[in-house]
């Protein structure tokens, strides 16, 4: 009796492999938070995977479509979610007439150019961008938008946290204290980003980054909480009292924007954190500004914080010559006594007053010595490693690269 065996041929797989201009994103990973490592350079934003305010569009209007306005959608308010003060036109609906002012060329164009007049002022960082690159070979940054620290590990490192608007501060930090810009209600819109990407590819860039530090400053549930204590995540609505995304939400808004790479975003958020006192020298040194930004607007704090070094040189200066006055003196009193009738207690007194001066001079010379080679080891150490991220990241793509390290000084 024979057996007949049925094979049954199963078609290989097909892979499709993206091409540079694809701006698909890749499938989502287990990981609540994917590995940096995976991302790629030209890698696009992929848009929204969940959209918190769906009260703006970015359509074709007119008789032929040709042109495309943002605007209000007719349940929408007639302005910038979250900033009244930017108006905006608002599209006709059953309850509401269309003005036949509101589609005129020049009202368009005008507020069109108020509201890119607005952005750029919010979130560009023209300043800080023209800075960066002096910052490769001295005041050494580290060149790695991971160099971030989660909210919660800004207070283990006993830093408060300055909310500020300025785009220009967003994550510098200074001491004890670290500034973050809040996120604006309007980047919740889909039409935004859609209406962005074609007005003004620059800042267009500038916004992207930003969203893609807050990935890396919220990165758990207390994280989370801590941003909507400080109101650094705004109500669904942009209104003061309205609800905010759960963080699991939140958790799906933000995913695609860690998607973005480096080419994607302005040059300012190829890095993380900065150290504000080292921008405030490079800005000294390069610029021929006081400062890049005073914490202390005043002659007072700024004399206070410069001549504090220049007074300590002058003050172990002091010390120095005091010293040597002291050994002179000691050896001229020792040449015109005859030592013999002194008692054995002041000649023991009179080789202290001539050695310890020394003694407390070449102390002196030990310390600064020590000082100077350990300041010039750092900052070598510092441009050592600036240099090796920057080259694990553009040459073998290792994004995980340059990562905030938790606690260690180095």
């Amino acid at each position: 009796m024979s057996s007949t065996t049925t094979t049954t041929t199963t078609p290989p797989e097909t892979i499709e492999v993206a091409g540079p201009d694809d701006a698909r994103a890749p499938p989502p990973s287990d990981d609540p938070i994917p590995s940096m490592g995976r991302a790629l350079t030209d890698a696009k934003f992929p848009g929204l995977r969940k959209e918190f305010n769906p009260t703006l569009e970015y359509e074709p209007v007119g008789e032929k479509g040709a042109a495309k306005m943002f605007r209000a959608k007719p349940e929408g308010k007639p302005y910038l979610p979250g900033q009244p003060r930017i108006r905006l036109p608002q599209a006709p609906g059953p309850d509401r007439q269309e003005d036949p002012s509101s589609n005129h060329p020049n009202r368009t164009a005008f507020q069109g150019e108020s509201l890119l007049r607005y952005l750029e002022k919010c979130h560009t960082t023209g300043p800080l961008d023209s800075l960066l690159p002096l910052t490769r070979y001295i005041f050494v940054q580290t060149p790695s938008y991971t160099h971030v620290m989660p909210l919660h590990h800004q207070r283990c490192h006993a830093r408060e946290i300055k909310v500020a608007e300025h785009p220009g501060l967003h994550l510098l930090w200074f001491y004890e204290m670290v500034f973050i810009k809040p996120v604006p209600a309007y980047f919740y819109s889909g039409a935004f980003w859609e209406y962005l990407e074609e007005a003004d590819a620059d800042l267009y860039k500038a916004c992207l980054g930003f969203m893609r530090s807050y990935y890396m400053l919220i990165q758990y549930q207390i994280d989370y909480e801590l941003a909507c204590e400080l109101r650094l995540i705004p109500a669904k609505d942009g209104t003061a009292g309205g609800e905010r995304p759960t963080y699991e939400e939140w958790c799906d808004f933000i995913e695609p924007f860690a998607r973005v790479g480096d080419n994607h975003v302005s040059r300012r958020y190829h890095y993380g954190e900065l150290r504000l006192t080292r921008l405030n020298r490079v800005a000294l040194l390069f610029k021929g500004n006081l400062a890049y930004f005073h914490i202390y607007p005043q002659w007072g704090s700024f004399l206070e914080h410069t001549l504090a070094p220049i007074i300590t040189i002058f003050a172990v200066c002091s010390i120095v010559l005091n010293a040597m006055q002291v050994s002179l003196a000691s050896m001229e009193v020792e040449n015109e006594m005859d030592t013999t009738v002194l008692s054995a207690g002041w000649r023991k007194f009179l080789d202290a007053s001539l050695w310890f001066p020394v003694v407390v001079m070449v102390s002196i010379a030990a310390v600064l010595g020590v000082a100077v080679l350990g300041m010039g080891l750092m900052g070598l150490r510092d441009l050592w490693r600036g240099n090796l991220v920057r080259t694990k990241r553009k040459k073998y793509g290792d994004y995980d690269a340059g990562t905030r390290s938790h606690g260690m000084i180095w």
